[in-house]
């Protein structure tokens, strides 16, 4: 899957990350992409085609985009102040709404309440 390219990734993550991406479990925010291609804008990561890397992770993967609704917005902003990043707030709320487990190495999203994982 597409998560082989990165660097610095345990063998044993990779196994989990696909197992799970087979089940159908892994959700990926378009919040993520959004904020990839700013950081890309402002040369902090490297991706030639930030199109053809957002194609290839959503066509040839199990994942399901998780759009932020009105509501995830809004909620976002009544989160306690833990966190400024309104990007990472905007991922806790979401990952809230879906129960989910947030990819991080950021531990401040445990102050929301949030289980986290890190590879």
């Amino acid at each position: 899957m597409f998560w082989h390219l990165a660097e610095h990734v345990s063998e044993e993550f990779l196994s989990f990350f696909d197992h799970q991406s087979s089940l159908g479990n892994v959700m990926i925010s378009s919040v993520s992409f959004w904020e990839v291609s700013l950081l890309v804008k402002k040369g902090r990561l490297e991706i030639q085609d930030l199109q053809g890397w957002k194609n290839e992770i959503l066509e040839h993967s199990r994942v399901r985009l998780v759009e932020p609704t009105v509501d995830d917005m809004i909620d976002s902003t009544l989160l306690p102040d833990h966190h400024k990043d309104p990007f990472d707030r905007l991922l806790a709320v979401q990952a809230q709404r879906e129960d989910a487990r947030l990819v991080t190495r950021d531990t401040i999203f445990t102050s929301y309440g949030i289980d986290t994982y890190w590879i």
